[in-house]
């Protein structure tokens, strides 16, 4: 950390200076306010410590000049007690912090402290945002991990074409956003985008939403109705909740796919339709096809390309920049200006299992943001269930973003997480692989990896 002292009372100056270079600071001073000036133009400096009242001009013109020149740098007053008002005046106009003369020096220690680690905090999530932004956002699809990348670089070749996609993965795992990425990539992006949940809407009205009607094909029908394959015509129908859909209408789909027309309900003529498909569910759908709750020949004319979106829990590498996701997210709707998430957090984050995915992520995020008071997430408002979650002991909870290597603590807490289970199974690493949900393959390889 650099410091710049900028107080007319050499003595002051030198005392700061003695105090912090015995932490192994680097400290300057300036006993002019045209020095100070000079030094803040010609270096950058961690955090600045300014009289308000110096001999050639005033703090406030010091504070005006810094935070034009670096908006970030903390800037913390110095003031005797009969201007405390243009301290606080010299707060609303950016300073952090300000302190009384004559001041306990170990609290201007804390002060100043406290300040970097804030600038520290507010860089490091400015940093990551912009990584986020950069490199791991992908039509609003958050991730890092090697699953996720796959799954980005996948859309990437089947956007341009026309094929009918299935997306397969457990609910919360962000299906939809996968639908919308293939399309807004595809050349079908200019056209509509039209999605339905097969599973929301009774049988006996989902063939007219999807197809439509004509006047008077049943009681209630005034007047005819466009379906939703219409609707999406030249752009890209998403068909939530495959699995829900009803038998009698798998084969009515299975037409449609084929022959590219529909015919609405009460019509006799048949329509041409230029529709991609793109079909999602959480079900195994193969698994129905064999117990006779699914066509077979729909199954195949769905699943020419399958991309299978992996569970949170497999890929908690993902959960440190989700979360500052949400955050930036959350800031914006609820007009909040939380900074980070605090170690112990994320290290209760890491162990928790995440059955509802990214969407109970999502979910719990936003709501210790409406509940915390402070500027750093904490467990302070997290329910018992994620607080109760068997804790991994001996394994080190990551600092405040300072020096934290995240690959380095999650394999740590795979070493801990693969010795529980070989202690559980009596070292047996195939009955260890099947404990931890993963191939024998994986296994050996994790293991050999960190202990060998």
């Amino acid at each position: 950390m650099k410091i710049l002292v900028i107080d007319d009372e050499k003595n002051i100056g030198e005392v700061i200076k003695l105090l912090f270079e015995k932490e192994n600071y680097e400290v300057e001073t300036a006993q002019t306010g045209r020095e100070g000036i000079e030094k803040i133009k010609n270096d950058f400096f961690d955090v600045i410590i300014s009289d308000i009242k110096l001999p050639d001009t005033s703090g406030m013109e010091i504070l005006k000049m810094a935070k034009e020149i670096h908006p970030e740098i903390p800037i913390i007053m110095i003031t005797a007690y009969a201007s405390t008002s243009t301290a606080i005046e010299a707060m609303k106009l950016g300073a952090e912090d300000y302190i009384t003369k004559p001041f306990d020096i170990e609290e201007l220690r804390i002060i100043v402290r406290r300040a970097y680690e804030k600038k520290k905090l507010e860089i490091e999530n400015k940093k990551l945002q912009k990584l986020i932004e950069e490199k791991y956002s992908f039509e609003n699809i958050i991730g890092k991990s090697k699953q996720m990348r796959e799954i980005f670089l996948l859309i990437d070749k089947i956007a341009p074409i026309d094929s009918t996609v299935l997306i397969t993965g457990e609910s919360g795992t962000g299906k939809d956003l996968i639908a919308k990425a293939i399309h807004f990539r595809s050349l079908r992006k200019e056209g509509p985008f039209v999605a339905i949940n097969c599973a929301s809407i009774p049988e006996n009205l989902l063939e007219s939403e999807l197809f439509g009607y004509k006047r008077g094909a049943f009681t209630g029908a005034v007047t005819s109705k466009a379906g939703l394959f219409q609707e999406a015509n030249k752009g890209t129908l998403f068909l939530d909740e495959i699995g829900e859909l009803p038998q009698g209408l798998q084969a009515k789909l299975l037409r449609v796919i084929q022959d590219k027309k529909i015919r609405p309900l009460g019509g006799t003529q048949e329509r041409e339709v230029d529709v991609r498909i793109i079909a999602a569910t959480n079900h195994d759908l193969e698994k129905m096809v064999k117990d006779g709750n699914f066509r077979e020949d729909l199954f195949y004319r769905l699943n020419v390309i399958n991309i299978d979106i992996p569970p949170l829990r497999k890929r908690k590498e993902d959960i440190p920049i989700l979360v500052n996701h949400f955050i930036e997210k959350m800031n914006k709707k609820l007009g909040k200006n939380i900074k980070g998430a605090s170690s112990e957090l994320l290290e209760v984050f890491f162990i928790y299992d995440w059955p509802g995915n990214v969407r109970e992520l999502e979910n719990i995020v936003e709501r210790l943001m409406i509940l915390e008071e402070e500027e750093i997430l904490t467990i302070k408002h997290l329910p018992n269930k994620y607080k109760n979650t068997k804790e991994i002991k001996d394994v080190p909870p990551p600092s405040e973003f300072e020096d934290f290597d995240l690959n380095k603590y999650l394999d740590e807490i795979a070493k801990k997480t693969i010795s529980l289970s070989l202690e559980k199974t009596k070292g047996n690493k195939k009955e260890a692989a099947k404990l931890l949900g993963i191939s024998y393959r994986s296994f050996r390889y994790y293991y050999n990896k960190l202990f060998k």
